[in-house]
């Protein structure tokens, strides 16, 4: 009888019900494989031993709980479905999330999807900080000088050759010569107007955080 079934064991399959289906006058078993997959046998299969798993021991499933995976930790095994292995996983920013065996080991997956986020949002400021090829926070007054840097003040340096000092400065990342001057307060002075020509309306945007013209 079908009750007589119920809570045997074939293999690794635990029978839990009749299906109610029949093939060929054959009853169909719904069973759970120690790996946690269901699976329908049919009854005549389970005792030949012909299925004695949902599958998982032909694959030779590799445990990959415990490892880590960029920022996902395998917590247990979910599933088999459609030729692959799913695993339960834990992002290091709190997310629990679903990932299959392909994804994990050949790095297309490294987190729940927090990392893809923060790189978006890098890439968003990076374009908002460029306004007409000019980027906001490198026009900035308050910017660092470069170490190399030994006038004391960006866009003036010493030309050795000429024994003249000389003042640049980069509107739309393209170098502009101001001019070479005998006395660095002079390079000083010409980069500080060329400064408020070129530079003027961008920090208005960077300190108010909108575009002013």
């Amino acid at each position: 009888m079908a009750r007589d079934e119920i809570g045997k064991r074939y293999g690794h399959l635990t029978v839990l019900k009749d299906t109610g289906k029949r093939v060929h006058q054959t009853r169909i078993f719904l069973c759970r494989c120690d790996c946690g997959n269901l699976k329908e046998v049919d009854i005549n299969k389970l005792h030949s031993g012909h299925t004695t798993s949902c599958g998982c021991q032909r694959h030779k499933i590799k445990d990959l709980t415990g490892q880590r995976f960029g920022r996902l930790t395998i917590l247990s095994f979910k599933e088999r479905k459609n030729g692959k292995t799913y695993w339960n996983c834990h992002c290091d920013c709190g997310n629990d999330c679903v990932v299959s065996t392909p994804n994990l080991t050949t790095g297309q997956m490294v987190s729940c999807g927090c990392k893809n986020k923060e790189n978006q949002s890098k890439v968003s400021n990076l374009k908002n900080d460029y306004v007409d090829g000019t980027s906001l926070s490198a026009v900035k007054a308050s910017r660092k000088r470069n170490r190399n840097n030994t006038s004391g003040y960006t866009g003036v340096h010493w030309d050795k050759e000429r024994g003249k000092w000389v003042a640049q400065i980069m509107p739309a990342r393209k170098s502009h010569l101001i001019g070479r001057f005998d006395r660095k307060s002079e390079a000083i002075r010409a980069r500080k107007e060329a400064e408020k020509e070129y530079f003027g309306k961008y920090r208005n945007q960077h300190k108010r955080g909108k575009y002013e013209t």
